[in-house]
């Protein structure tokens, strides 16, 4: 279907108090992927009579969020010194657009399901000759016809990570709904300890080429696929990243989502401790492994292929002296499976679990350090994604929790993301318990992807 969306205001929201200025430098897990990712909170609320006071108090909010949270308000920049990426925190503000829509929540049918016309409740933003000009968030409130509410919200990557991203929209939303303000974490913004730790003379010497991180077991994975070297000094990225548009849909993986009860992860997971004799499993890891086989098999690869698992591990308690819940910049570490195709197809769940596990093991201090240090290397890569398999975990992250003061989050849905075939997951707010898994995939294979996620007979 599609909508009739009417932008009503545009405005630029600066702090309510004026930040100090600074420059933030950024490490190699921050520029790695500096795109916009956008995501829609859906609330099945009647505010027709309170619209307007209650989105202006979401406004007021979000100024106030922002004092803390002042690199947010910032912009990127190139350093003449490095040509890296790094913020210039300088209270350009957040750009905010509010709109309306002459449809009604309930015409949408899933809200969890990915549709086109999602990526009209987002901003959309004209490309620029500067990436210093846009803003790094951005967010829309639409009001629809039966009085429900969506917040469209685009973060860069390169900003905070998931686990940040999501505090920032907690702490918005705490303000918004009235809460107690001194009740909130003071989040920290400064990548110095990381920093210190690529740079540390007592570290390993930082090789020429990223190809030459053998001892980086993510990287070294790459080896035994085909992929594709990208130039890297940051400078080469400046015309990409001045754009920040939305992915453009036309020849673009078909975005799907798949759905599957608790009852039914909880059977998986007491089968693959039983059968593997598993000290523990989490549900991460029995949706990662089911996932990843249900996908390399709708590919049809070839059974002597290389293929690569990788999912990105949160690095914060890892490292040492721990950075803390209340880092807010990227710090998740890909974790990585390697095998090759008949392989995967041919074990049962609980030794693909096992290989999940044994993965998260290997991200210890020492592994965070050396990863963090090989992306400050001078190539980047961009890995062929049919036989590479990207799973994120947001899982752990308590939508439900994110009330502005408008009542309990009905929905939310992941829109477009720059690597379309990772696969993200996460709760099914529609249906309590239940969980969702967002992946993009050759419309092809789609059906074989479905059927296969739907049947556990390798179990």
């Amino acid at each position: 279907m599609d909508l009739n969306v009417f932008l009503k205001e545009t405005v630029c929201l600066r702090p309510s108090e004026q930040s100090q200025r600074q420059t933030i430098e950024l490490s190699g897990l921050d520029r790695i992927s500096p795109a916009i990712l956008y995501a829609v909170f859906f609330y099945k609320c009647n505010l027709n009579s309170e619209a307007e006071n209650s989105i202006e108090r979401a406004k007021r909010a979000l100024q106030k969020v922002l004092v803390s949270w002042y690199p947010a308000a910032g912009r990127f920049r190139i350093s003449d010194a490095t040509g890296k990426l790094e913020i210039d925190c300088n209270d350009e503000g957040v750009t905010m657009i509010t709109a309306v829509c002459d449809s009604k929540l309930e015409e949408l049918g899933k809200l969890h399901e990915y549709k086109p016309c999602y990526e009209k409740l987002v901003p959309q933003l004209s490309d620029a000759d500067d990436i210093s000009k846009n803003p790094l968030v951005l967010v829309q409130i639409t009001r629809f016809a039966c009085g429900g509410l969506s917040v469209g919200v685009g973060g860069s990557h390169a900003l905070f990570d998931g686990s940040g991203a999501f505090t920032f929209l907690a702490s918005w939303a705490h303000i918004s709904s009235g809460k107690d303000e001194s009740d909130l974490i003071v989040p920290n913004h400064s990548r110095d300890a990381i920093l210190h730790a690529i740079y540390s003379l007592h570290s390993t010497p930082s090789a020429a080429s990223i190809y030459e991180q053998d001892h980086i077991i993510a990287i070294e994975d790459l080896y035994g696929i085909p992929m594709q070297a990208m130039a890297s000094d940051d400078r080469c990225w400046e015309t990409a990243l001045a754009k920040f548009s939305q992915v453009d849909p036309q020849g673009a993986p078909e975005l799907i989502t798949l759905c599957i009860n608790k009852e039914t992860v909880e059977t998986l997971k007491a089968l693959a401790i039983e059968r593997g004799k598993l000290l523990k499993c989490s549900t991460f890891d029995v949706l990662c492994a089911h996932v990843w086989k249900a996908r390399v098999k709708a590919l049809l690869l070839d059974p002597n292929t290389n293929i690569c698992l990788q999912f990105p591990v949160d690095s914060r308690n890892r490292f040492q002296p721990p950075l803390g819940e209340n880092f807010t910049a990227n710090a998740f570490v890909l974790a990585s499976v390697s095998c090759l195709v008949k392989e995967l197809l041919e074990e049962p769940l609980h030794s693909t679990i096992h290989k999940i596990q044994a993965a998260k093991d290997i991200i210890t201090d020492e592994y965070i350090k050396l990863y963090a240090k090989a992306l400050e290397s001078s190539n980047k890569f961009l890995p062929s994604m049919r036989e590479l398999t990207i799973i994120t975990d947001w899982l752990k992250f308590p939508f439900n929790a994110l009330d502005f003061g408008w009542g309990k989050l009905s929905s939310a849905a992941l829109l477009a993301t720059p690597v379309q075939e990772t696969a993200f997951l996460m709760m099914n707010l529609e249906e309590s318990g239940g969980f969702l898994v967002r992946i993009g995939i050759g419309g092809q294979y789609v059906h074989d992807l479905i059927s296969n996620f739907n049947n556990f007979n390798y179990c």
